[in-house]
């Protein structure tokens, strides 16, 4: 990906009281993966670190719109955040909020605040940046979150903005340098990247592929087969049972099997896909009941070319 050729750049319409346009850039590749005003969300954001069993927040305006962006992982989770803190500061904007992983609260951060359903956004627990940031005028600031993290290829930015009234918002700029001329288009959502292979069981502790009641995999062989340039990143997950070590090798080999059956049943050659496992460290749903541990023990493709 050739970051220095171009850039995304995401105008926010500053309020009438005088703080100056934001504009937040990303790799040119970067993809929108979920753009949505959001009509339910609480009209809160997190001002420290999950403590005591508390996320302390501050009210914030109501109209919201969420935002998520998948990129190549050439670039760190930091670098991102840095180059986004950077704009912010620039643009009259002040950190509420920042925070890395553990230090945010880990876990107990994670589901508090309002995150994107998978294969959308990604968290992975031991690698995620949060910041709350707002705008330094005396009425109706706006506020802005951004919570980064990261897949084993990819990295991910969710932004939540709250603006003190329902006009402007963002749009999606390609610049290219040099005497190109900048073209403005509507945020588009693109196409996702990934899929979770719903259906398939595995139980707690156990790497045998069970039931596929849904046919995932026959979906997947299937894609595979009309996409011959298609390569596939298979990713195990696991719940919270055991040592973080024993889960991510567990979820390997979860995904070995999957990998497995692609290749004994469906005829995918070996060279199309490889296996790798993140354990506990993504989880998309809470571990405290069944159901979501359940959901928790998963594996995704991953698609590349």
């Amino acid at each position: 990906m050739k970051f220095g050729l171009a850039l995304f750049c995401l105008a926010l319409t500053a309020p009438s009281f005088g703080a100056a346009e934001f504009v937040l850039r990303l790799p040119l590749g970067a993809k929108a993966t979920y753009s949505q005003v959001e009509t339910s969300l609480p009209a809160n954001v997190p001002v420290a670190p999950f403590t005591n069993g508390v996320l302390p927040t501050e009210k914030a305006p109501k109209n919201i719109k969420r935002t998520v962006w998948a990129m190549g992982g050439e670039r760190t989770i930091s670098e991102v955040r840095d180059g986004i803190a950077a704009q912010l500061e620039r643009s009259g904007y002040e950190e509420v909020l920042s925070c890395v992983a553990k230090e945010c609260g880990g876990y107990d951060f994670r589901f508090a605040i309002e995150v994107v359903d998978e294969p959308m956004m990604r968290v992975d627990l031991r690698e995620f940046q949060f910041i709350t940031a707002k705008q330094t005028v005396l009425e109706s600031p706006a506020y802005v979150t951004f919570l980064l993290s990261k897949s084993p290829v990819s990295v991910y930015v969710q932004m939540t903005e709250y603006r003190p009234t329902a006009d402007g918002g963002a749009l999606v700029e390609t610049v290219e340098v040099g005497p190109a001329a900048v073209t403005g288009v509507p945020l588009q959502i693109t196409s996702e990247i990934s899929i979770v292979l719903e259906g398939l069981t595995f139980e707690a502790g156990s790497t045998e592929l069970g039931a596929d009641p849904n046919g995932a995999l026959a979906a997947l062989a299937e894609e595979m087969k009309a996409n011959e340039g298609l390569r596939v990143l298979l990713v195990g997950h696991s719940d919270m049972s055991g040592s973080a070590e024993g889960n991510i090798t567990v979820s390997r080999r979860r995904a070995q099997s999957v990998r497995e059956a692609l290749i004994r049943d469906h005829g995918i050659a070996e060279s199309r896909l490889e296996a790798h496992g993140v354990g506990f460290l993504s989880p998309r749903a809470s571990n405290d009941t069944e159901e979501g541990a359940q959901k928790n023990r998963r594996v995704e493709a991953v698609f590349s070319k």
